[in-house]
């Protein structure tokens, strides 16, 4: 194959990709069970607009969130009642769940990009992709719902809008014999 045909198909690989800039949730990857900062990511605004809203939903099988506050922003939580309470770890119950949380009001212009973190719970679910939707609302009505969840069997490259996926692993073991 030539340079100039392995450039073309590199161009034309770049351009049917456009889940390549979606909002994504930094680390990627966590042990499941455990308490884990996760930043959402937006790289950029829809179009041209800037971003003025970012709503993200939170999967029944997160058991604590705790959104940080961004100066500038208003935060919003919304909850969720528990189907069946459970043990908060300290002597107590919890019978609501985070099951969304917004930030509005803010201005993310399209030029730069932007973490909104949540420390959260994780399901004790290893080997699995907890999604998380997520979406942007820009300025002029414009959004970007990043909120597709992809089929059994398909990649999260044919979706067009992606959810935010975060890779649940199992717990480590100590090496036996080692340091």
């Amino acid at each position: 194959m030539t340079r100039n045909a392995i450039l073309g198909a590199t161009l034309l690989g770049l351009a049917a990709a456009p889940a390549a800039a979606h909002v994504t949730i930094d680390p990627p990857q966590a042990v499941a069970g455990s308490y884990l900062r996760a930043a959402f990511r937006v790289p950029h605004g829809c179009g041209s607009a800037a971003t003025q809203r970012v709503v993200v939903t939170l999967p029944e099988g997160v058991l604590m969130a705790r959104p940080m506050p961004k100066p500038g922003w208003t935060l919003r939580v919304t909850e969720a009642p528990l189907a069946t309470p459970i043990d908060n770890g300290h002597g107590g119950q919890v019978t609501k769940r985070v099951a969304e949380v917004a930030w509005e009001g803010g201005n993310l212009p399209d030029a730069f990009y932007d973490e909104f973190v949540i420390m959260l719970r994780l399901p004790a679910t290893p080997n699995e992709t907890l999604w998380v939707p997520a979406v942007q609302h820009c300025e002029g009505g414009a959004t970007a719902a990043w909120t597709q969840i992809p089929e059994a069997g398909r990649r999260i490259s044919d979706y067009r809008y992606p959810a935010p996926s975060l890779r649940l692993l199992p717990p480590r073991t100590p090496r036996e014999g080692g340091n």
